[in-house]
């Protein structure tokens, strides 16, 4: 009881901060750098691909059924085999790219990585505006941009089942 109250001896010095503000602006600075600006491109990357490859799809479907009308149109004037056997593979040509369309669901990866990119630029949010911030800022802003950060990645990892979360075992039960 004693001790609880005692002051402190000049033997107990008061521990120094893990790390300096200094330290703390250039490791915020350095992981805005190499672990969200990084994410973000990727993410930004993964959306333009995706993106593009839907597309490209979804017009190749398009001008396959295109195709296929006009051919049908030209194949009921002329008397042709080959007309009629063109008219009658093209749709069954046009329904296997729609089905690569539909298996990839480039749609909904790209959502996803649209997701998560808002999830980053949010994060990045926590931070003030480093051209203005104090430095004394960064060790109060600091860990909640990692909190934000890996939040939104583990989120974006979780959506394909990447992430494993070990139960446990109850021995009563066996």
């Amino acid at each position: 009881m004693q001790a609880a109250n005692s002051t402190p001896t000049p033997e107990q010095k008061p521990e120094p901060p893990l790390l300096s503000p200094e330290e703390v602006r250039l490791r915020t600075e350095f992981y805005l750098q190499q672990r969200i600006h990084y994410q973000e491109a990727y993410y930004q990357n993964r959306v333009k691909e995706f993106d593009f490859n839907s597309s490209t799809m979804l017009v190749v479907s398009a001008v396959l059924m295109f195709l296929s009308s006009i051919t049908s149109a030209w194949s009921a004037s002329a008397d042709s085999a080959l007309l009629a056997f063109i008219t009658a593979i093209l749709p069954a040509f046009a329904a296997v790219v729609a089905a690569f369309r539909s298996l990839y669901q480039w749609d909904r990866q790209a959502s996803i990585y649209q997701d998560t990119w808002f999830s980053l630029q949010e994060a990045e949010l926590e931070l003030e505006d480093v051209d203005y911030i104090d430095i004394d800022d960064y060790m109060m802003s600091f860990p909640g941009l990692i909190e934000k950060t890996e939040t939104a990645l583990q989120n974006e990892a979780s959506q394909w089942g990447q992430i494993w979360v070990p139960t446990s075992i109850d021995p009563d039960d066996s």
